[in-house]
């Protein structure tokens, strides 16, 4: 870390943490249109100091060391002049050490260039009472305390108040309260704030945080006030809390969505700049790759998923219309701060260290879900049809009481992506007001989707296997749901009805329903078994073929004692604007069910009965360790089959 020597105005350099640097002072400011008017370090090292005047920036930097040198501070930083910036890796290491050396700074200038001073004979509305109804001055100022003369009319020696404007004297002078906005109030110092560039900058958000003293100039470089006695207007400002302007070691306990709000409405000059300047809000580093564009934001996101599992950092919205027109699927990470706007008052429902794991990989974020969670359904609250939706863990506080989630959408293989990101879904935390729990295993969610890979993921659902007339069919011989299954579990979309065969050229699936048979005679498991296979050179040469099977096995097209007869066939349908293959199945009851074998024996001799239920019993637990083999050997065959996953 380079440092200004404020009595010789010469740079010197410390290799040392920012624990043991000597006390210093620090700029804040906001860079001048034209970069000319700056001293770079090149600029500061070779330029003699009748060319440096020259410069607008140079005023900046004396005034600097001159407010330093009279509160007995020896060293200064300014980033214009103290950054080698034709180094990549000095800037680098600069960007991702800035919120320290800010934090370690003995105290902060902030210069507001566009500040005017206030009219001399401005009186303010309501005396200069504040919005708590106390007198703004009294309230600020202790008696008897003095601000920092322009002219050094008050030396206060090593005191730091008098480089803010806050030391202590026994007389005030005209010129050392031409800056100040006590006698305004609330509203008037925020109104006059506002008109100020340094505020909307991305850079100065963290430089307002990390000091624990600062001070506010105006263009005059007359003294406004301190962070401290000015804390109520910056929090209306910002929406950034009283208490973390008082103390920044406060950051890690506000959520993730939050922290990025403040940043929602803020610029910088390159887009890249955007991630970067909020490194020390995260409290992470990346590498510094300018020409990435906006993908520096995508890894700043990455960085704090891998520090945290605070899942509120997934609670943006877009605003409609944005993006791309006709974009429909989206990654689960946000393109931009701006997409935070609405989460300024996003609270986390407990510690996020207990949500689900949470996994960066090269096929997005690997969620893995806790006990009891996982995706929910979004048709059965929302009538989101064939979508699910992923429980955030946290809440608006204008909302408490409901949890927030976003909707995902299936492409296939456990792998999800985002839709309908204008919108949050919400819902009561209560028992039995929560969405019906789908899926509890691993997962994955896409990172990012551009316009061209919505495109395609659009068309995930090609060659499908529809079941949804299964279920209707099989729903009138009362199967199971709860007891059904389907395989490969990670290709079934249960929102859709879905078999995904999306990247296999040979896919086998299976469905199995349960239904229930008379007393005694166990369960009965119908197996629907679907085979796609594409024939090199065109997809239109897709082959398919269904076959339903009973088990335990049986002879001809109904189980022993005559309950049902299922016959089924594949038809091509079309399902949002793709091909698929619908499933067709003809099942009922037979009309003439035999009745079971017990029932003869009913009445006539209940010892010749009993023995026949205890040889029945031991036939169906036999039959039940063969319907096991059977079934395992078949969804091996299956999994061994399938290609291309």
């Amino acid at each position: 870390m380079r440092l200004i020597n404020t009595t010789t105005l010469t740079l010197q350099s410390f290799m040392l943490p920012v624990s043991l640097l000597p006390a210093y002072a620090i700029l804040s400011h906001t860079w001048y249109p034209s970069p000319d008017d700056e001293v770079t370090f090149q600029d500061f090292t070779s330029l003699p100091p009748h060319q440096l005047e020259k410069k607008k920036g140079y005023a900046k930097i004396k005034q600097t060391c001159q407010r330093a040198k009279k509160s007995g501070i020896k060293w200064a930083w300014v980033d214009t002049c103290c950054i080698d910036k034709t180094s990549s890796a000095e800037l680098t290491e600069a960007i991702n050490s800035m919120w320290a050396w800010y934090r370690g700074a003995t105290v902060c200038f902030a210069f507001l260039e566009d500040l005017e001073p206030v009219p001399k004979g401005t009186v303010g509305h309501g005396h200069g009472q504040n919005r708590h109804g106390q007198n703004a001055r009294n309230s600020q100022i202790a008696p008897g305390e003095q601000w920092w003369e322009e002219d050094g009319g008050s030396n206060v020696g090593s005191n730091v108040s008098a480089a803010t404007g806050s030391g202590t004297g026994s007389a005030t002078s005209s010129h050392s309260q031409a800056g100040r906005m006590d006698h305004l109030s609330h509203d008037e110092k925020v109104s006059r704030f506002k008109t100020c560039r340094w505020f909307t900058r991305g850079w100065t958000l963290q430089e307002l945080i990390a000091p624990s003293r600062m001070g506010f100039y105006n263009s005059k470089w007359e003294f406004v006030g301190e962070k401290s006695s000015l804390k109520q207007v910056l929090a209306e400002m910002t929406q950034i809390s009283e208490s973390v302007l008082e103390n920044s070691g406060l950051l890690p306990t506000i959520p993730v969505a939050q922290r990025m709000s403040w940043a929602s409405w803020r610029v910088t000059t390159r887009p890249e700049d955007m991630a970067y300047c909020l490194l020390g809000i995260f409290d992470v580093q990346i590498p510094l790759l300018y020409g990435e564009g906006e993908k520096a934001f995508v890894r700043l996101q990455e960085e704090i998923v891998k520090e945290t599992n605070d899942f509120s950092l997934f609670a943006w919205k877009t605003e409609k219309g944005s993006g791309t027109p006709h974009q429909k699927h989206w990654g689960i990470l946000a393109p931009s701060p701006k997409e935070f706007a609405t989460c300024r008052d996003i609270e986390n429902w407990g510690n996020p260290l207990y949500n689900a794991e949470c996994l960066i990989t090269s096929k997005g974020l690997r969620f893995t879900p806790a006990p009891g969670d996982g995706l929910r359904s979004g048709s059965s609250s929302y009538r989101l049809k064939g979508t699910y939706i992923l429980d955030l863990g946290c809440y608006h506080r204008s909302e408490k009481g409901k949890a927030i989630g976003v909707v995902l959408q299936q492409h296939g293989s456990d792998l999800y992506c985002r839709v309908m990101p204008e919108s949050l879904p919400m819902w009561p935390t209560g028992p039995e007001q929560q969405p019906v729990l789908r899926k509890s295993r691993v997962f994955y969610i896409t990172k990012t989707v551009s316009p061209v890979a919505s495109t395609m993921l659009g068309s995930s659902h090609r060659w499908a296997f529809d079941l949804s007339q299964v279920f209707a069919a099989l729903a009138e011989i009362k199967f199971v749901p709860q007891q059904s299954q389907f395989q490969p579990e990670e290709s079934w979309d249960a929102e859709r009805m879905l078999f995904l065969s999306q990247g296999s050229r040979n896919f086998q699936c299976c469905a199995t329903f349960v239904t229930t048979r008379k007393s005694g005679l166990g369960a009965l498991r119908i197996l629907v078994w679907c085979h796609l296979h594409l024939v090199p050179g065109g997809e239109g040469e897709a082959q398919t073929s269904v076959k339903v099977e009973f088990d335990p096995p049986t002879e001809g097209e109904t189980d022993g004692d005559g309950f049902v007869k299922c016959k089924g066939k594949v038809a091509r349908d079309a399902y949002e604007g793709q091909p698929v293959f619908r499933v067709l199945i003809e099942a009922t009851t037979s009309k003439f069910r035999a009745l079971p074998t017990i029932m003869f024996f009913r009445g006539t001799d209940d010892k010749m009965a009993r023995k026949h239920q205890m040889y029945q019993q031991e036939k169906v637990a036999a039959a039940a360790v063969g319907r096991e083999r059977y079934f395992n050997s078949a969804a091996a065959s299956m999994s061994s089959s399938t290609v291309g996953k």
